[in-house]
């Protein structure tokens, strides 16, 4: 469902992700942990481009969401001048594409575009693979530590906005194209209030439709973040420690909501402190360390028995 593909990211001389590749499949929850500065939010915000990646790739569904990265694609990488230049100095394909890869002789030393032939190329690439990054940004839904609510729109404002821009905005598309939807604006209205009742009472909150974010305590905020979320109906959910911001007696309320929904089969990638929730819920668990995945397995290999030592260095300081 969602590829992670040998993402860099680098804020100036700071490099905090160091080609970090994972695959999401339909279903899965993945927790990441670590350390604070380990890269644990940046790769979540990597995955759905709030942060662009300096290098890598970004597949949703079998459709590319970044540029093509010259250091995946072997028909870019041949196309190069630091691949022509091996070429000539006498090594054959294999050996060529191999000392670029292993060298990070095109990321390091090379733009990524070098003439208008080898912009063709991946312009060619994206435009066979490339879907537009809000489209892709649709199918995830995206929950942050400081709920990010609207303060000047009620709770039942915050949950139906997006739905009901980008309702309206399809209902335009198609109007132009000539199709017919059936529906009007009013429609949409309608549909997207009534889906967030649906969800608001579904967290029990349905008599906080009409109230405003700083009536709400910690944990309602961030259940309504979470639900405002999934009224957009993603294909995967990302989780940026959607509890740190919490007092610890509101904790619970928002975990258990996760619990739910993961439960019911909605795919997860969770970035979290909460050590004994992650051996609960995860199929799978990173652990991120100095920008990279150091250690990887089910919850039984990461927590019982961890092979990489900064892991268990890491573990042994943690409750759970």
């Amino acid at each position: 469902m969602l590829d992670i593909k040998n993402i860099y990211k680098n804020f100036g001389d700071l490099h905090v992700l160091k080609g970090v590749s994972t695959h999401v499949e339909k279903g899965e929850v993945i927790v990441i942990i670590g350390v604070s500065g380990s890269g644990k939010s940046t790769l979540l915000r990597c995955m759905n481009l709030l942060e662009e990646p300096t290098f890598g790739e970004v597949w949703m569904e079998d459709r590319l969401m970044t540029p093509p990265d010259p250091y995946l694609h072997f028909d870019v990488i041949r196309a190069s001048k630091t691949y022509q230049k091996l070429v000539e100095s006498g090594l054959d394909d294999a050996e060529a594409i191999k000392k670029i890869k292993d060298e990070d002789l095109l990321k390091e030393k090379h733009p990524r575009t070098e003439g208008p032939e080898y912009a063709a190329l991946l312009k060619k690439i994206y435009d066979e693979n490339g879907i537009d990054i809000n489209l892709g940004r649709q199918k995830m839904g995206m929950v942050f530590q400081n709920f990010n609510l609207f303060n000047n729109k009620t709770v039942l404002e915050n949950i139906t906005l997006a739905p009901v821009k980008i309702g309206k905005q399809r209902l335009k598309d198609a109007k132009k194209r000539g199709e017919a939807s059936g529906k009007t604006p009013d429609d949409i209205v309608r549909e997207a209030n009534e889906k967030a009742m649906k969800l608001l009472t579904r967290i029990g909150l349905q008599d906080k439709a009409n109230v405003y974010p700083s009536t709400l305590s910690g944990g309602q905020k961030q259940r309504v973040a979470i639900v405002r979320a999934l009224a957009m109906e993603p294909d995967v959910m990302l989780f940026d420690e959607p509890t740190s911001a919490l007092d610890p007696e509101m904790v619970g309320e928002v975990l258990d909501l996760i619990r739910d929904l993961v439960k019911d089969g909605m795919t997860s990638v969770i970035v979290t402190h909460e050590m004994g929730f992650a051996k609960e819920v995860a199929d799978r668990v990173i652990f991120m360390h100095d920008g990279v995945i150091a250690e990887e397995g089910t919850p039984d290999e990461v927590f019982n028995h961890p092979k990489n030592p900064r892991c268990k260095e890491f573990l042994s300081k943690v409750l759970y």
